[in-house]
């Protein structure tokens, strides 16, 4: 399993920056200040933006340093995990928001930041937390962080190209100009979706690692109530920031357990169902949850 999740990100990489050559390829033959100052703006963007990001979470987010006497074990767990790992102990805030869900941000795995939300520690179990802080411990072992900022520079350099060619008002580009920024404009929307499908690919990668530190159904479960905690709060998860740092998405938890639910609209279910969604006398995870079901597969 884990030998063809590293190929199909390796291969995702390899298509997304192939993407980048082949566009700098073509602009080869319009090559003049604007092209190169259009690049070196979006790459800037990129590390501006990389930069200052984790301030940006702390100011939109109210949380709070870990109270060490409030929850002793978060900590303990936490390094637990990282010793056993060789990760850098990372700080841990608590978000004071009813949602369940849990992130990890910062500028790389040495300065990484661990929060957990108050709504996840009054949902989970202690077990199940400690899934959760396997999951996001997970990213930072992968560098994460780092790999997600350099992949999305991709398709802003992209976006950039395409409004300084097909825009641009030089009268020694012709109409290959234009068509070099179409070029660009499928680029950047080719690269996004294949960004998308990376960062699932890592979520998948975190949640292998997590399952190496907790018993699978363990992790299942954190996921399954996280995603059925979510959708009760989907308004507050609609208008939420940090949606993308999130270990479990909030505007597609809603949608999940009504998909879920219509299976079972008859009321009526089977006993392959049951033996579907019982695994040693625990219900595991609801088994169409989004990448949920797919990593219990």
């Amino acid at each position: 399993m884990i030998r063809g999740l590293v190929a199909s990100m390796s291969l995702t990489m390899v298509l997304v920056f192939g993407l980048l050559f082949a566009l700098l390829a073509g602009l080869s033959f319009y090559l003049d200040l604007g092209i190169f100052l259009t690049v070196g703006m979006a790459v800037g963007l990129g590390l501006f933006q990389w930069a200052i990001g984790p301030s940006i979470v702390r100011w939109s987010t109210n949380m709070s340093p870990l109270n060490r006497d409030e929850f002793p074990w978060i900590e303990e767990t936490t390094h637990e995990i990282c010793l056993k790992n060789k990760v850098k102990l990372p700080k841990i805030t608590i978000a004071n928001t009813s949602m369940p869900n849990a992130f990890v941000f910062g500028r790389t795995s040495k300065s990484a930041t661990l929060t957990l939300t108050r709504g996840l520690l009054k949902t989970l179990t202690k077990d199940e937390v400690r899934g959760v802080i396997a999951h996001e411990i997970g990213h930072i072992k992968h560098n994460d962080m780092v790999v997600m900022t350099i992949i999305s520079v991709i398709p802003t350099i992209a976006y950039f190209i395409a409004l300084s060619t097909m825009f641009s008002r030089s009268r020694n580009q012709g109409s290959g100009a234009v068509l070099i920024g179409i070029g660009a404009f499928a680029v950047y929307f080719i690269t996004n979706l294949l960004i998308l499908y990376f960062s699932r690919l890592r979520e998948f990668y975190a949640d292998n690692f997590a399952g190496r530190q907790v018993k699978p159904s363990i992790l299942a479960n954190a996921l399954a109530k996280i995603t059925y905690g979510l959708s009760i709060e989907k308004q507050q998860a609609k208008n939420s920031t940090l949606r993308s740092f999130y270990a479990v998405d909030p505007i597609s938890s809603s949608y999940e357990v009504t998909k879920f639910a219509s299976y079972y609209k008859d009321q009526h279910i089977s006993e392959e169902e049951v033996k579907k969604q019982w695994i040693g006398n625990e219900i595991v995870a609801l088994a169409n949850l989004g990448r949920f079901s797919e990593h219990i597969r």
